[in-house]
């Protein structure tokens, strides 16, 4: 064991490892063989032989050393975890000693039998303690609030900035009392509500005692007098004031009445009260704003320069440099007036809509006349109640958070009794000729007033600030009238096509003086006066979505419903789906769009089937109109043609009927419908009647020389009527009967070079390049070369050959 000790104190390595024990023999001398032939390789290394022994040495020394240090410092530690454990031990049996001490005491004190029964006998009077401490605490917290509240007042008036400070403490004092309260599940109701309330009341108390000394030095000055200039005890008063109020200025949200202005308007206020709230004649609640809107635009302009050559130059210096010099509502004099006098009219304006708001015609004026001051307000005086982005909301956005249902109850029931009393007008369905210059379609009286009235709307709630308004009144009275309007039109579309239709008339039944409404030209006029009203609404609407303000409506709509859930309000109480179903497809994506998208839509659709309806009676008219025509003359009359040019081929009688019905419905129609769509309505049915002559007429008979002559004069009268409703320019007609009558009508003898009845048959009856040629040479433009060949094979004198 004691030569182990040695080795173990001789080589560091055995705190690791025994050399005896541990390291194989072998493997001894493969390492002390290594560490020779690693330093001793040449026969001159064993020079070195000396400073190598002596370098082991030194490492060995210091190994040793380490071990030795590591050794201590086990044994310390070893020495003070035992002296820690008997130390927790002690510790631990005298606390044990004490509380057994103390439950002895507390059961000799409490005459008790067990530590429990002592403890539930002491809990009692602890809890008394407990409230007397606490009580300690709150006397001590008053005592500071009593001090605060001192050495505030005791700073006024001659130094409100340092009077700020104890009142600053005072009120953080009561913020954070606030803020504990809660957690602490509402204790201390009365101390916080004490400390907040005498914060406030201090507040009241300096703010007086500032404004008291104001109104002394006002006083010396005879206030108002605008040709006292102001002395510097006047401005000193005033930047105390404002020093005063610097908290709640910092604090402030919303406009804020600086203190020194409150003091300035307190004349003007008691001016106000005298004429609009004691028993003058000018407190008439009949009167609405007719004289307070007079007397609170003259009271400021009359004192604005006065304002701005004195106030203004002490706004400027105060808050020079600071982050509100450049709002108007601190550094603008008569903006900072204007805020001080805003709520005595306030209070006014609030019984004033409170008094007739059951006088439905006092209201909407009233409301009106609000918008109109606030408009006034904005303009005449730069006003924007410190808000640059967006301007002063005014004083309607207030009493509509209130009242806005009720005046859009009004407004509407009044649009509504105006829309009624339109349609029940003798002229309401009478064509207003004088509505729009010749050659555009025509509306009627009913349309341009409904117009009138939709113009009208739009006037009174132009002016309102608030978005939802906006949609309310255009979907609420807007497309609600419209849509009315667009019932009507379509309910006389809808007796129309019942009484004109064979299953219609069989179904409902229809009297004589129904039918008799819609002959002749009064079918189109009832047809037109649709299609007139419609066309006239649309244009009307199309130009609505291109002024300012529905364009305004229509971005400030497409922002919020990008921002909005399909199943949330988007406007207001009303949904998302219910203002896209009332406006247009359009909302919430990147289409262009207008708020009138939906009800221009069913218009179009409503004018549509109107212009199908006229279409569709002028088709029908013509084989009833024709029908002599077109079975009675004959067209084989055999006869010479006139001789001289002053000598004409009478117009066959059974035609005259028919272009007098031609020549009215084309006058009717020209006078009442757009160049466009008089052109538009009338190809199709002129084709048809094209149509009904060519096959009907020309190819169902034979024609001498005379009969050809004559249909050609009928042709001719036909299209000369067309001509003389909308011009020879118009290009418009029967082109191609034109065309056929013309070929029907070739001489048997030509002169002067031109092509024969002879010549155009052998021509056009030959192969079909040579039939074209010919169809050209005659100027046949619109006649195939098969029709051409059956129209020549209508002439007697071609047959019989």
């Amino acid at each position: 064991m004691a030569g182990r000790s040695l080795s173990r104190e001789r080589s560091p390595v055995a705190i690791l490892l025994d050399p005896a024990r541990d390291i194989p023999l072998g493997e001894r001398d493969i390492r002390v063989e290594d560490f020779l032939n690693d330093k001793i390789q040449t026969t001159f290394d064993l020079g070195d032989l000396e400073s190598l022994i002596a370098s082991v040495e030194t490492q060995k020394q210091q190994l040793e050393e380490q071990l030795q240090h590591a050794q201590s410092e086990l044994r310390q530690a070893k020495a003070a975890s035992a002296n820690r454990t008997s130390l927790m031990l002690e510790q631990t049996q005298e606390f044990e000693r004490q509380q057994s001490n103390v439950q002895k005491r507390l059961m000799i004190v409490t005459s008790s039998d067990t530590p429990e029964e002592a403890t539930r006998k002491l809990k009692v009077p602890m809890e008394k303690l407990r409230k007397v401490e606490l009580a300690e605490a709150y006397v001590e917290m008053l005592k500071d609030v009593e001090d605060l509240r001192m050495e505030a007042r005791k700073h006024l008036p001659a130094d409100p900035k340092e009077a700020l400070k104890p009142y600053t403490q005072l009120k953080e004092l009561a913020m954070s009392l606030q803020e504990l309260q809660e957690p602490a599940e509402g204790a201390a109701v009365h101390l916080v509500n004490f400390v907040e309330s005498t914060t406030n009341s201090l507040w009241m108390e300096m703010k007086k005692i500032m404004t008291d000394e104001f109104e002394s030095v006002l006083l010396k000055m005879t206030w108002p007098d605008q040709s006292i200039e102001p002395s510097r005890e006047w401005s000193d008063s005033f930047e105390k004031l404002l020093d005063l109020q610097a908290p709640e200025i910092v604090a402030a949200r919303e406009p804020l009445i600086l203190l020194p202005m409150n003091v300035l308007a307190k004349n003007f206020i008691q001016q106000f009260r005298y004429h609009f709230f004691s028993d003058k004649p000018t407190n008439h609640p009949h009167y609405l704003l007719n004289h307070i809107s007079e007397w609170f635009l003259g009271t400021v302009a009359k004192w604005e320069d006065y304002l701005r050559l004195n106030v203004g130059p002490v706004l400027a210096a105060h808050f020079r440099g600071s982050y509100l010099a450049g709002n108007s509502l601190y550094v603008d004099p008569v903006a900072a007036f204007i805020t001080a006098l805003l709520p005595i009219l306030k209070e006014k304006i609030d019984t004033l809509v409170e008094a007739v708001s059951n006088e439905p015609q006092y209201l909407s004026q009233l409301i009106a006349q609000l918008m109109r001051f606030d408009d006034a307000v904005r303009v005449k005086f730069n006003y924007d109640a410190g808000n640059i982005e967006y301007g002063w909301k005014g004083m309607t956005w207030d009493v509509l958070d209130t009242w806005f249902e009720r005046w859009l109850e009004v407004e509407k029931d009044f649009a509504l009794e105006r829309y009624h009393e339109i349609m029940k007008s003798p002229d309401s369905g009478v064509i207003d000729y004088d509505s729009s210059a010749p050659g555009k379609t025509k509306a009627t009286y009913g349309a341009s007033r409904v117009t009138e009235l939709i113009m009208t709307v739009t006037m009174q709630y132009n002016k309102v600030r608030r978005f939802s308004h906006k949609i309310r009144f255009l979907i609420s009275i807007q497309a609600e009238i419209l849509d009315l309007y667009w019932g009507r039109l379509k309910d006389s579309l809808d007796v129309y096509q019942t009484i004109t239709s064979t299953v219609g008339r069989a179904v409902h039944g229809v009297t004589k003086e129904q039918q008799q409404a819609l002959e002749g030209v009064k079918r189109l006029e009832t047809l037109c006066k649709v299609f007139g009203s419609a066309e006239h609404l649309i244009s009307m609407m199309k130009d609505w979505r291109n002024e300012e303000f529905f364009v305004d409506l229509w971005e400030h709509l497409q922002d919020r419903a990008k921002g909005t859930r399909i199943e949330d309000n988007l406007a207001g109480d009303m949904s998302y789906t219910e203002v896209k179903d009332a406006t247009s497809d359009a909302v919430g994506s990147e289409e262009e769009g207008s708020v009138f998208d939906k009800t221009i839509e069913t218009y179009q659709n409503l004018r549509s089937k109107a212009e199908e309806l006229i279409v569709s009676s002028l088709r029908k008219s013509f084989p009833i109109n024709f029908k002599q025509y077109i079975t009675k003359p004959q067209w084989t009359t055999i006869g010479d043609l006139p001789q001289s040019s002053s000598s004409f081929i009478v117009v066959t009688a059974e035609l005259d009927q028919p272009l007098q019905a031609l020549k009215q419905d084309m006058t009717f129609l020209r006078r009442t419908l757009a160049d466009a769509a008089f052109r538009r309505l009338w190809r199709a049915p002129l084709d048809t009647l094209e149509d009904m002559l060519f096959r009907d007429v020309l190819l169902s008979q034979d024609f001498t020389t005379l009969g050809a002559a004559r249909f050609m004069q009928d042709v001719a009268a036909i299209q000369g009527v067309i001509d003389s409703c909308y011009g020879p320019k118009a290009r418009l007609g029967v082109p191609k009967l034109s065309e056929a009558a013309a070929l029907l009508n070739l001489p048997l003898e030509a002169e002067d070079g031109q092509m024969d009845l002879r010549d155009a048959r052998q021509e056009i009856f030959g192969d079909s390049q040579q039939a074209a040629d010919a169809l050209v040479t005659l100027g046949v433009n619109h006649l195939t070369v098969g029709e051409a060949r059956l129209v020549l094979a209508k002439r007697v004198e071609i047959n019989s050959e």
